[in-house]
């Protein structure tokens, strides 16, 4: 029960900072110009980008402590070994660059909470593999209230505001997760470089299936800015908030859930810590959350919008085209957790290389047939998760029948 309770407890914690996200999202909308939300896309596109950067030593190290504990000390080693090695990297990349021409200083925020958000990535990843969900919790709420010093700057400097409120919440959480956990801190070795190989290893591929998905989101945004403009892109912007937030709950059920799948795969006569009772209890946890969702944005959303931001009342229909996708992405999730676990890599790569290149050539399609509109645009993102689903369920039904299956 106390287990259930903690659970339960973060997600619920993770719902209030959906919520406060979506405030957060309101205030930008109804106090930026739709040129500067374009900008702010492309601020956080910058933080996504910089994302790429971690090569999936954060998933490795986070599936070394899933699998044993033990390993805590010199997975947290490597991976902070490697945060700082890249830190380096981009301040020298950056002072190199800045001996040529000037560089805006909206990219070097961007980069800047790009690195920090990585660092509050791998932090979150621990509290969860080590089995402290209740800390998380109150350290996740603790630096999103904290984080709303930066609302009478929004109010006064509405861009300046937005990238200030953006990049706090991370910083804040950083912060108050090393004076919580004294085990968090790291020690500095070359011999770290050794273990940091494993993790990278181990985390690379989902990493890389991760970069593809960023990729897609990528080209989405900068064809839209290119073919349609800054403005249309601020027009889209609906649709990002709510991607963004919709990701939110079923992101943290997998992160609750790989732990277990890894405990299973530990210990198979644990009954406890089952692969079938625990892909169970996670798809009825996405069934109910889909339910609940697609309630919510059918009847309320268009109700919220329209009282609160009737300016974004078009960004709802383009919403109710991706939600299909969406719906149809989010249903493959334990299927895709339970690939992962048993780390059939091969089959991962695949369905996300073939679903991004339908994707691009969708893109590409439409803009050389002068045929771009935030309509179709937004009719690629169905059929780029319609395509991972395909995938994932072909695999699932037929080549990886037999592996899978047995725990």
């Amino acid at each position: 029960m106390k287990g259930y309770f903690q659970r339960y407890g973060y997600i619920a914690v993770i719902l209030l900072n959906s919520a406060v996200t979506f405030i957060k999202s309101y205030l930008f909308m109804d106090l930026l110009s739709k040129e500067q939300l374009g900008y702010i896309a492309l601020f956080q596109s910058i933080i996504m980008l910089i994302s790429f950067l971690q090569l999936g030593v954060i998933y490795g190290g986070y599936r070394l402590i899933s699998f044993s504990i033990e390993r805590q000390r010199r997975a947290n080693d490597a991976v902070i070994s490697y945060l700082l090695l890249l830190f380096i990297g981009v301040c020298s990349v950056l002072l190199l660059i800045s001996c040529f021409t000037s560089i805006n200083w909206f990219w070097i925020g961007g980069v800047i909470i790009g690195l920090v958000t990585l660092w509050n990535n791998w932090i979150s990843n621990m509290h969860i593999a080590l089995g402290r969900t209740n800390k998380l919790s109150i350290l996740l709420l603790s630096s999103l209230l904290l984080s709303f010093i930066a609302i009478p700057v929004l109010n006064k400097y509405p861009l300046y505001g937005a990238i200030t409120l953006i990049g706090l919440q991370p910083v804040f959480f950083v912060v108050l997760s090393y004076i919580f956990n004294k085990d968090f801190a790291a020690s500095f070795r070359w011999k770290n470089l050794t273990y940091l190989r494993l993790t990278i290893k181990l985390g690379f591929i989902p990493f890389l299936t991760g970069i593809l998905h960023y990729i897609n989101l990528q080209v989405e945004r900068w064809v839209i800015s290119y073919d349609l403009g800054v403005k249309a892109l601020g027009e889209y912007y609906l649709v990002f908030v709510y991607v963004g937030l919709f990701a939110i709950v079923p992101g943290a059920l997998g992160t609750l859930n790989f732990p277990k799948f890894m405990k299973a795969l530990s210990n198979t006569k644990n009954d406890n810590f089952s692969l079938i009772e625990t892909f169970k209890v996670y798809y009825i946890e996405v069934i109910c959350y889909l339910i609940l969702m697609s309630l919510g944005t059918i009847y309320i959303m268009p109700w919220i919008i329209n009282l609160l931001l009737p300016s974004h009342n078009n960004g709802v229909h383009y919403v109710h085209i991706v939600f299909i996708g969406l719906i149809l992405f989010t249903l493959i999730d334990p299927i895709s957790f339970l690939i992962n676990a048993k780390l059939h890599y091969k089959a991962l790569i695949c369905i996300y290389i073939g679903s991004v290149l339908i994707s691009l050539s969708a893109y590409a399609f439409l803009y050389i047939n002068k045929m771009g509109s935030l309509v179709n645009y937004s009719y690629v993102n169905v059929l780029f998760y319609s395509s991972i689903t395909i995938g994932y369920l072909f695999y699932f039904f037929t080549i990886g029948r037999k592996s899978l299956y047995k725990s």
